[in-house]
């Protein structure tokens, strides 16, 4: 094993094959000792950690930072001044040139995909410290791209320096808008309602702290809706405050229509986001109204049509899922994780002892990503670096060396989820934490308070908690006394709320004997979410999935070869066409 001295920062290989402490001679300073072979220095390889008794040296295990992501720096090509055609377009949405020239918005010949071949387009510089970082092309069809493997960022990110407010629009477009009528720190995303892993957040993470108010004038339709949850949460509830677009779309169609001063002066009467508890309809009114139009929606589903007829999955929501030992608890969480987040996106933080140490964990996560069985024989080297930076941007990590209450473990999933945008946070098992009850407090009202500590979590943040938790209470079969009979969510030690306050109940039962594996959905809160029911799966062990047994498709031999690539972003530009 490879260890670091804090003393000196200097690393040493070292040898850790005996599973408690680990005698033997100090790397750091048996070589300038008399008696050189002194096996003054011990380390415990279960815990990482080191000391030697001579020289008061502190080791830990080396584990070296991964290398920091390289981006592709873009090069401007063909640039050419606004075509007159492109110029006249602008003007026509209200925006003018002393405004374009300000933002070094031009005209170029650009390589569209979309249609095979170089088209006239206009190009939306991003820059970052007064360095272009991206650029974003846009013909005159509505078609567009940005520049393959730079970063990803907000537009016009320069102008929040030293800013105390902020304005969030969803299109240059917009971002142009505000700019012409007097708006100068306003920003866009980079990528629509459609690109909803936020990653601009993380790139620009430190730009943003210095912000006490964000005003959000996305677009005024279902899917800005949407990019709005997700920014509050992201940013924060207590610094957000929503623009009104009256009957307009977007900060570009209320400049048509209202014009520059009254664009401007709707961000005075921007509705703060209800923080303190007490909430009025109007702060509510575009969910409502939603609501109206469109109805309740069912969940998202994890493409497994068996277990989906009876559970769709939604953000804001506690899932509570028991089994007896051993029979795949923890590797049924992880599949649905692993599809929630390759299918729609959900990053996920886990507070997981039981799979320590993580790089176990990561293998099993791996295998369920890539389909094969986690070595250098199925999995080439190419897939694995692959793999590896895309566990590495979807899965994070709680392990707080001491104080593991539940406090301290949300303290921690709440920074995942501002930080790096986590959407599912999962505590696995219950039994693995500190339970501190309160004076007097009986284990039925402790279990009350920490269940809604988790289902409030769940709401403040928006993300779906999910909770693992053994049953005590397992009764023999009366006609085979070696197995047990199917535990529910009442069988969980201490308090029938496991089945109360969740929203969402799962019991996972193997059968050995057939190799198969029972996924009982014993609860679901909302009726369109789905409807209790069971599904009947078989496990395979080679790479960690589920699939449907007898004649069915074999789910576990999918191999979803785009779970590497970046999701196609959605634009919200008008469908018109122009000879830019």
């Amino acid at each position: 094993m490879k260890i670091m001295s804090l003393k000196t920062k200097v690393c040493f290989e070292v040898d850790t094959s005996r599973s408690g402490e680990n005698h033997q001679p100090c790397p750091e300073c048996s070589k300038d000792r008399k008696h050189k072979s002194a096996k003054s220095f011990s380390f415990n390889a279960a815990k990482g950690v080191g000391k030697c008794f001579n020289c008061d040296a502190s080791f830990v295990e080396y584990k070296p930072q991964p290398e920091k992501k390289q981006y592709k720096i873009p090069e401007w090509k063909n640039r050419t001044a606004l075509t007159d055609n492109a110029a006249l377009w602008f003007r026509n949405r209200g925006i003018n040139d002393n405004t374009l020239n300000s933002m070094s918005v031009s005209s170029a010949v650009e390589y569209m995909p979309q249609t095979g071949k170089d088209e006239r387009v206009v190009c939306f510089p991003y820059f970052r410290d007064g360095q272009l970082v991206n650029i974003k092309y846009r013909d005159g069809a509505k078609r567009f791209k940005m520049v393959s493997g730079a970063e990803l960022i907000f537009y016009n990110i320069d102008s929040i320096f030293g800013a105390r407010e902020c304005t969030i629009v969803e299109g240059e477009i917009d971002c142009l808008s505000m700019i012409e009528c007097g708006i100068k720190a306003v920003i866009s995303v980079p990528n629509g309602a459609g690109g909803m892993s936020l990653e601009y957040i993380d790139n620009c993470y430190d730009q943003l702290s210095g912000i006490e108010k964000f005003h959000l004038a996305v677009d005024n339709d279902p899917a800005g809706y949407k990019l709005r949850e997700e920014l509050i949460r992201r940013l924060g509830a207590e610094r957000c405050a929503i623009v009104q677009m009256r009957d307009c779309k977007d900060a570009n169609e209320y400049l048509q229509k209202y014009g520059g001063y009254d664009l401007g002066g709707i961000l005075k009467e921007s509705v703060d986001v209800p923080v303190s508890g007490v909430i009025r309809h109007d702060q509510i009114y575009d969910r409502v109204y939603n609501l109206y139009i469109h109805g309740l929606q069912p969940g998202v589903t994890i493409g497994m049509p068996t277990l989906d007829e009876y559970i769709t999955w939604e953000l804001g929501r506690l899932a509570v899922v028991t089994g007896i030992p051993g029979h795949g608890k923890s590797e049924i969480v992880d599949f649905i994780v692993s599809r929630l987040n390759m299918i729609h996106g959900w990053k996920a933080a886990y507070y997981s002892p039981e799979n320590y140490p993580l790089e176990l964990h990561f293998s099993k996560i791996a295998s369920k990503i890539v389909g094969k069985s986690f070595n250098d024989k199925h999995i080439s080297k190419d897939d694995f670096e692959r793999v590896f930076e895309y566990v590495n941007d979807n899965y994070y990590y709680i392990y707080p060396e001491e104080d593991i209450t539940i406090e301290n473990i949300l303290d921690k999933a709440k920074y995942t989820v501002k930080k790096y945008g986590v959407r599912v946070v999962v505590v696995d098992p219950y039994n693995k934490l500190e339970h501190a009850r309160n004076a007097g407090e009986s284990e039925t009202e402790y279990i009350s308070r920490f269940l809604d500590k988790l289902s409030m979590f769940s709401k403040v943040h928006n993300c779906l908690v999910i909770l693992v938790a053994h049953p005590t209470k397992m009764q023999r079969m009366k006609d085979d006394r070696l197995k047990f009979e199917i535990p529910t969510l009442y069988d969980i030690s201490g308090s029938a709320n496991f089945y109360n306050k969740s929203d969402f109940g799962l019991v996972v039962y193997r059968n050995f004997g057939d190799n198969t594996l029972k996924i009982i959905v014993s609860k679901v809160k909302f009726k369109h979410l789905g409807t209790p029911g069971e599904a009947t799966f078989c496990y395979n062990g080679v790479n960690g999935r589920i699939h449907t047994p007898y004649n069915s498709p074999d789910y576990s031999n999918y191999m979803l070869s785009d779970w590497n690539q970046p999701v196609q972003m959605a634009m919200s530009y008008d469908d018109e066409v122009v000879p830019f």
